[in-house]
């Protein structure tokens, strides 16, 4: 990636003086356009991290300027609904500003405007127009909204004539998607907790943002672990973590029909949707027993021993981490379960 964002600032500024040619149509037209272009699809997706399909709706309109209590400006951008029709805001740091300055300007330039036209917009996805609006993405090569399939093409042609490989040797042909891994990544790498990088990025919970294990395991582990955890104990307090009493469970028990799943018992009563879809070790709502304690033993011996052979067999760091973090929830509930009275235990275990 390095690579491919350095050819496409050289090949803009190589053409930035090159003539310009008046086409069949009345507008102006070079090459320093074309690579301009090609630079700032790549460094808007980068700076970024949006999808594919919300840089294509992007206005002048979601560029929304704020003003702190010191009467300091800071600019940030609004991102539309897309893959979990939720909106959000992110940021405008000074690199991602200077795309979309640098937008904005060509844009008009292309119209010889004073401000960003409206156009319309039709959404390929959806097989419908969108409203039409100042959007920034206009005026590639002809006057009207780019798509996303222009996007697309232009960032995989873009990788090829900048001869990126893979570690392999193998071409790298660029995907759009791909962006979004890069600014997840960088993040990670500057020590940004999980939960910004799932509020930037748009996901739906930290556990999407696992997919990028892969790049750095351990610290992500331990950032999730904290967020995790800092999440819970803002909503409960530190009495949460405590064992229930006797009183208290069976009052709690006499309230529900609970779930007897072997090793625990679940909290979220019978009939009830699972908003964890019963990945239970780790959850909240999971109460061990104390009976489950040989075998909680044995499961996480049996983890630790899958662990040390898929290190010695080098499997994907993602897989590597996916059962280091099974290893911690396990041993967590482990720990739950001995710490357990033998009042507490037998109210929770006589409850079914």
């Amino acid at each position: 990636m390095p690579k491919i964002r350095a050819f496409a600032l050289q090949q803009w500024k190589l053409t930035v003086a090159a003539p310009k040619i008046i086409s069949s149509r009345g507008y102006p037209w070079s090459d320093e356009v074309d690579t301009f272009w090609d630079w700032a699809l790549l460094e808007l997706l980068v700076q970024s991290g949006v999808r594919i399909e919300e840089a294509s709706e992007l206005t002048t309109l979601d560029i929304l300027r704020r003003s702190l209590p010191d009467g300091r400006i800071y600019y940030l951008l609004h991102i539309k609904p897309s893959k979990f029709d939720r909106a959000r805001v992110i940021p405008i740091g000074d690199s991602l500003g200077r795309v979309l300055a640098e937008i904005i300007r060509y844009v008009k330039r292309f119209y010889n405007s004073a401000s960003v036209p409206i156009c319309n917009h039709w959404d390929l996805a959806e097989k419908r127009p969108r409203p039409p609006a100042p959007y920034l993405l206009q005026g590639i090569r002809h006057p009207s909204a780019t798509g996303i399939q222009t996007i697309r093409s232009r960032i995989r042609e873009l990788s090829v004539r900048a001869e990126a490989r893979r570690t392999d040797g193998s071409p790298l042909v660029l995907l759009p998607h791909d962006c979004r891994r890069v600014f997840a990544s960088e993040h990670l790498n500057n020590n940004t907790p999980v939960h910004v990088i799932q509020a930037l990025l748009g996901h739906a919970s930290p556990d999407t943002v696992m997919i990028y294990a892969k790049l750095y395991p351990s610290r992500l582990i331990e950032e999730y672990r904290k967020t995790v955890r800092g999440l819970y104990n803002a909503y409960y307090g530190e009495d949460g973590l405590k064992n229930p009493t006797a009183e208290e469970w069976a009052a709690f028990a006499a309230n529900c029909n609970l779930r007897d799943m072997g090793t625990h018992i679940c909290a979220v009563p019978t009939g009830e949707h699972c908003a964890n879809g019963l990945v239970c070790l780790g959850c909240p709502q999971v109460q061990p027993k104390k009976t489950a304690v040989p075998l909680l033993h044995r499961m996480l011996v049996s983890h630790q021993r899958s662990l040390s052979a898929a290190r010695g067999h080098h499997e994907p760091a993602g897989q590597i981490a996916s059962r280091e973090l099974e290893i911690i929830r396990i041993s967590g509930v482990l720990q739950r379960a001995e710490e357990l009275s033998d009042d507490v235990a037998a109210a929770i275990e006589g409850a079914l």
